[in-house]
């Protein structure tokens, strides 16, 4: 047994988790072709075109991606992610002419106001209700087919134009992107309406639009669609899951509550999303534990305002439910929620993704120049999620104005799943300290700015995310 082991040696620090809000990024509530700050749509009706000029109100400035404003928008949670799309046409207007003006400006808003963007790209919306079709110059050019009960034609999904145009977009935004650490997930979406899977394509060319995304995206985390390819088509959430993809669900918390609890329910009026689609697809596509490596991302099927009308609504089986499938983004369209909800959905974002709780740090009593000191965490994951981007776990031992930032290169807070993380090391001294109390803190530093940028749920918190683990006495 080593020396430090000895009782008296050592001292158990302890820390008082917390269950208030803590604004950490990459998780949770997310805004709607909206940012901090901005107002909600009104009623209960939203957009899908995405936003051409950033922000809609004045700035509110924080300075620190992941630090949320102070004012929170009324009659929405706390944000620190905004999910935003836009159709192709406004993208490439002109063949191989890109304007991605508009995902500059958004990327401005959210360093802005203390949020990452989470995009998708769409082909075309849903024509029938006078949403943006197919770029003109892809229109008149291109191999084109008919939809059923739609006048407008959609393209040909199993064309090599088709694939080289929109593989062509993607990746030139790709390029462009995928290094910037404010954005936060792209999706994989080139099938149907907004993308979502509402077509038929083959195997063959789903697996090479899957491939293309992945080969794109070497950092940024990718959510391929639950949809599928159509009856006669392949499937691009089982492509997307095999490449290693994270998936998303956009009718998260459809359910008559009447489908539910009788013992037979007519599918032709009581299929829903949360009974018949997502049940299913994560089970027959594999991925059940695709959420171990990269995110899950729920949108409503329509407002909560909407379901909180339905007079037979089972909000906590949909939270439950929303919990269980490891989700780590929750976006509810930037409309109002109401009231008598915001409790439960409140404390349904704080669980999404990641929370950690620092339970206990061991410390040397007193270690001596020259010599190693006892340090080890009890960190717990009592999220239902990992965190999917790289922090640096590390510890900052100060005394008065000086300190010393030890790093821990080898830990990699990815692997924190939902449980327990241990911890253990003897650490050497660093030069320039001098004898008397030395004070230890932990934290999770951004790869940029080396600063800390996650808070732990513990209240013996600073101001700067740093948590005080307590000291030693060098002799």
């Amino acid at each position: 047994m080593p020396k430090e082991d000895i009782e008296g040696l050592v001292a158990h620090w302890r820390f008082t988790p917390t269950s208030e809000h803590l604004a950490n990024p990459h998780k949770g509530c997310c805004t709607f072709q909206r940012f901090n700050g901005d107002p909600l749509y009104p009623g209960v009706v939203w957009s899908e075109e995405g936003p051409l000029n950033g922000a809609l109100a004045p700035s509110v400035k924080t300075g620190i991606p992941g630090y949320a404003p102070a004012a929170v928008t009324p009659g929405y949670l706390p944000t620190t992610v905004a999910y935003c799309r836009w159709f192709w046409e406004k993208l490439e207007p002109q063949r191989n002419q890109y304007d991605f003006s508009m995902i500059d400006k958004a990327l401005d808003t959210c360093r802005e106001r203390g949020q990452t963007l989470a995009v998708r790209l769409m082909p075309f919306g849903d024509m029938n209700s006078g949403q943006p079709g197919l770029p003109k110059w892809y229109d008149s050019s291109f191999p084109k087919l008919p939809h059923a009960g739609w006048k407008e034609k959609v393209p040909d999904y199993d064309s090599a134009e088709y694939f080289e145009t929109w593989s062509s977009l993607i990746c030139e935004f790709a390029s462009r992107y995928d290094s910037n650490p404010l954005l936060e997930t792209v999706d994989v979406a080139f099938i149907g309406s907004w993308g979502e899977g509402g077509g038929v394509c083959c195997q063959k060319q789903i697996d090479r639009f899957a491939e293309m995304y992945r080969q794109a995206f070497k950092n940024t985390p990718r959510l391929s669609l639950i949809g599928g390819g159509g009856d006669l088509g392949g499937d691009q959430l089982r492509a997307g899951i095999e490449r290693g993809s994270g998936w998303r669900g956009d009718g998260f918390g459809e359910m008559k509550k009447t489908g539910k609890h009788l013992p037979y329910a007519p599918l032709h009026r009581e299929w829903n999303h949360m009974m018949n689609c997502f049940p299913m697809r994560v089970a027959e596509t594999g991925a059940t534990d695709a959420w171990k490596t990269a995110p899950v991302h729920f949108e409503t099927y329509t407002s909560p305002l909407e379901f909180f009308r339905q007079t037979d609504y089972d909000l906590d089986f949909v939270l439950e439910q929303g919990l269980k499938y490891h989700t780590t983004y929750f976006m509810p369209k930037s409309v109002a929620m109401p009231d008598q909800w915001m409790d439960k959905l409140a404390a349904f974002c704080e669980n999404l993704g990641y929370r950690f709780i620092f339970r206990q740090a061991t410390l040397s009593r007193q270690a001596r120049r020259g010599e190693k000191f006892v340090f080890r965490a009890w960190i717990e994951n009592v999220g239902v999620a990992p965190l999917y981007r790289r922090y640096t776990f590390a510890l900052r031992l100060r005394q008065d104005t000086t300190e010393h930032i030890i790093p821990f290169d080898d830990v990699d807070v990815r692997s924190w799943l939902p449980g327990d993380v241990w911890i253990p090391r003897l650490l050497d001294l660093p030069k320039g300290l001098r004898p008397g109390w030395v004070e230890v803190s932990a934290g999770l530093l951004d790869q940029t700015t080396k600063k800390p940028a996650i808070n732990f749920a513990v209240k013996e918190r600073f101001a700067d995310r740093w948590v005080l683990l307590g000291g030693f006495e060098l002799l």
